[in-house]
């Protein structure tokens, strides 16, 4: 498996380990999905590649979305997803651990919904792989 994929599989689970409902893109209307929801997004490899390894960084972005009034859970949940995935883990004989200092958050209101106002919370998160 490509370490790409681990990285979204990894946070993918973990977002629904978290008890959220969680989607590899953005719901459509016919899904009618309810908020809050989670959507594991574009995942990027920045690789450094060695004589005897693959090293180098991987970027994922996760977005948040809730209703109007849902700005605190939209929150609560982008610190949540956060603070799991600031754990060193192994995975497929990867070792990955998010670089804090690298974390980037937003949160916004997002109209482009006719008579609607969601809160966007939308979080970069970069892992160091060795």
């Amino acid at each position: 498996m490509t370490v790409d994929q681990l990285i979204f599989d990894y946070l993918f689970q973990l977002s629904l380990n978290s008890g959220y409902s969680t989607y590899d893109h953005l719901p459509l209307e016919t899904e009618n999905a309810p908020y809050p929801f989670v959507v594991i997004g574009s995942v990027q490899t920045l690789p450094v590649v060695t004589k005897n390894a693959l090293q180098g960084q991987i970027v994922a972005n996760v977005d948040v979305w809730g209703d109007g009034e849902g700005r605190f859970k939209v929150s609560q949940m982008m610190n949540d997803i956060f603070v799991q995935s600031s754990q060193p883990v192994e995975l497929d004989g990867y070792s990955v651990r998010l670089k804090i200092d690298d974390y980037d958050n937003q949160m916004m209101q997002d109209t482009s919904v006719p008579n609607t106002v969601l809160n966007h919370g939308m979080m970069t998160l970069v892992f160091n792989l060795n």
